[in-house]
């Protein structure tokens, strides 16, 4: 299998298991980061890639905004739409979207399992679904390693993933987005670097 066959199949298989361990992470951990998402955008689509089971698309909808919920996994586009979210199976790697359709992209550690030598090009590929004035938040895990990781989490199970180092990140998106906030969620030797940036 590659590695997007392999996530969806941890994804589907523990997307229950998943829902329950990270119901509160929002509120707990990047709540200021996430109303600031939200006062900085141009308007009220968003497009939250890689969803998982819709926390942070129900979140948003709670605050008056319209939201579409995109993940690879039917099992989680499953527990989307059980919320009353609009939701739809798809690929991290293929957006395809009209251009300017979106005001904003919320992409919380789903491009960590993106390959490398992937991840700029969808960069552009956000950029070009933004509208002017368009806001993507993204939420990626600190490290230097590509390629299938077994977790606590999932004992038996492997799942992709690329980290980055914040200079490498900045990298890759800075030729498309203009960094306005910053911040760091650490959990126990997990380091989480996130993102709000405007589209330039």
């Amino acid at each position: 299998m590659n590695h997007k066959a392999i996530n969806k199949e941890v994804y589907d298989k523990y997307a229950q298991e998943f829902e329950s361990k990270t119901k509160d992470y929002l509120k707990k951990y990047i709540l200021k980061d996430a109303e600031l998402f939200i006062a900085n955008l141009p308007g009220k689509e968003i497009l939250d890639l890689g969803c998982g089971s819709g926390r942070d698309s129900v979140f948003f909808k709670e605050r008056g905004l319209n939201p579409l919920c995109f993940d690879i996994s039917p099992e989680m586009v499953k527990l989307c739409e059980q919320k009353g979210l609009e939701a739809m199976v798809g690929d991290l790697e293929n957006i395809l979207f009209e251009r300017e359709l979106f005001d904003g992209v919320w992409a919380y550690t789903s491009l960590l399992h993106v390959p490398k030598n992937r991840i700029q090009g969808i960069f552009g590929e956000i950029h070009k679904i933004l509208k002017p004035k368009g806001m993507f938040y993204l939420g990626m895990k600190d490290g230097n390693f590509e390629g299938l990781i077994e977790s606590d989490k999932y004992p038996g199970d492997k799942r992709f993933f690329a980290l980055y180092s914040d200079k490498e990140l900045r990298d890759k998106f800075s030729p498309y987005f203009e960094t306005i906030h910053y911040s760091e969620v650490r959990l126990g030797d997990a380091v989480f670097l996130n993102y709000l940036c405007k589209k330039i």
